[in-house]
């Protein structure tokens, strides 16, 4: 059933009348996920850095190179992994933005490896931070990251994925790990 709206006009012209299917389902054509992941992550970073301001907990006893080396190797490693999924994605013409539908099961890439390689390259971003501030603070909050991604993220795109795409999405699901 469609619904029509009508343009309030001046007396003198005519209304204008189209028709819309925008008002007649109460629910987005996207998953109900709790955050954007990226905002996640960042408030995750965020109150590790504020824990670790009021109560500091050293991961390693004296500060050295290697534990930078590893950080930095972790956000190199996220970020090809992030680039690889954006440009899987672009091919696929389907949205990396979670609060728009998405068009497509991602199959190829980084996808055949994980079905959420995005959200272990922000783990892995917050472990980095671990690593460069030498702080167990940001190690707890990567393992609260990983919670509120796996029930609050990942658990809703996948019924809402299935929902949508049915077979395609659940045999792509039995072949291809949720993490690692």
């Amino acid at each position: 059933m469609r619904m029509f709206l009508l343009r309030l006009c001046p007396p003198n012209v005519n209304p204008v009348i189209w028709e819309s299917d925008e008002f007649m389902d109460p629910t987005p054509d996207r998953a109900p996920i709790i955050a954007p992941p990226p905002l996640l992550g960042l408030a995750c970073i965020g109150m590790a850095f504020l824990a670790e301001h009021f109560k500091p907990l050293p991961i390693f006893e004296t500060k050295g190179t290697l534990p930078v080396v590893f950080g930095a190797l972790l956000i190199v490693i996220s970020a090809a992994i992030i680039i690889s999924a954006r440009s899987v994605f672009i091919a696929h013409d389907t949205y990396l933005n979670p609060y728009r539908p998405t068009n497509a099961v991602v199959v190829t890439g980084v996808y055949r490896f994980s079905r959420n390689p995005i959200y272990i390259a922000f783990l892995f971003v917050v472990l980095a931070f671990a690593l460069f501030a030498n702080s167990f603070w940001f190690v707890l909050f990567d393992a609260i990251l990983f919670v509120m991604l796996h029930f609050g993220v990942v658990k809703r795109e996948e019924a809402y994925l299935s929902g949508k795409f049915g077979d395609s999405y659940n045999e792509y699901r039995c072949l291809v790990r949720r993490w690692l």
